[in-house]
């Protein structure tokens, strides 16, 4: 297993960005991470249940490379686990930077045990991949949800790519479908957004869900 960061570092920073890029960017956001997920679908007495996300955050290269610097620093398969460990036991208290609700605007809560989690080097970049539960499965009928993965700042812009793969609806039954919906940002904002720099990282913590791209699902 190979590890991520320096343990005394928290997630936030870890994540996002102020442990990933010192040269020169000027727009916000800072950095990119890449998402892929997919919805996991259990089968009970012929009852599908939503159950939770399998997700993948790939970063982008000039915020790989620190991390890839961090890995080299590590030594013994043990402390590599540790600190593995550690940056997942911080993604869960961030509550994995995700935010689901149902068709009433219920917030939905999850599990504290992260699952199958580990970290991939694909060229130059890093992937950390893991799957997270929801406290309660989500009978799949009758409902919609909607799920927001973001950074609070959009001091990193979290967001998936225009590929259909991006997100996996092939779980769902026949009776749900499911679409990833694009934010609308105004101008105004935009400029706004693009005129904070590093040093504003914690300026406003509103923009993030602006930004954010939604996946729905809803099922009859």
């Amino acid at each position: 297993m190979i590890a991520l960061f320096s343990g005394e570092r928290s997630v936030k920073k870890l994540l996002l960005l102020s442990l990933f890029y010192t040269g020169a960017v000027v727009a916000h956001p800072h950095a990119f991470i890449e998402m892929q997920t997919k919805p996991l679908v259990e089968n009970l007495v012929e009852q599908n249940q939503l159950v939770g996300f399998s997700m993948k955050w790939t970063l982008d290269e000039p915020s790989s490379s620190a991390v890839l610097y961090d890995m080299k620093q590590a030594s013994g398969e043990a402390a590599q686990q540790q600190l593995l460990d550690e940056v997942m036991n911080n993604i869960v208290n961030e509550h994995y930077f995700s935010f689901f609700f149902d068709k009433n605007n219920n917030k939905i809560k999850y599990k504290k045990q992260i699952k199958n989690y580990g970290v991939n080097i694909k060229g130059m970049r890093v992937q950390y991949y893991f799957d997270f539960l929801l406290a309660e499965p989500q009978l799949l009928q009758d409902n919609q949800w909607t799920l927001m993965t973001y950074d609070r700042t959009y001091y990193v812009s979290m967001y998936y790519p225009e590929d259909k793969s991006a997100v996996d609806f092939s779980t769902l039954p026949k009776n749900c479908q499911g679409k990833v919906e694009m934010p609308q940002v105004d101008e105004k904002i935009q400029s706004y957004a693009a005129s904070l720099d590093k040093t504003q990282k914690d300026e406003d913590d509103s923009l993030g869900v602006i930004f954010a791209q939604k996946v729905n699902i809803q099922c009859e």
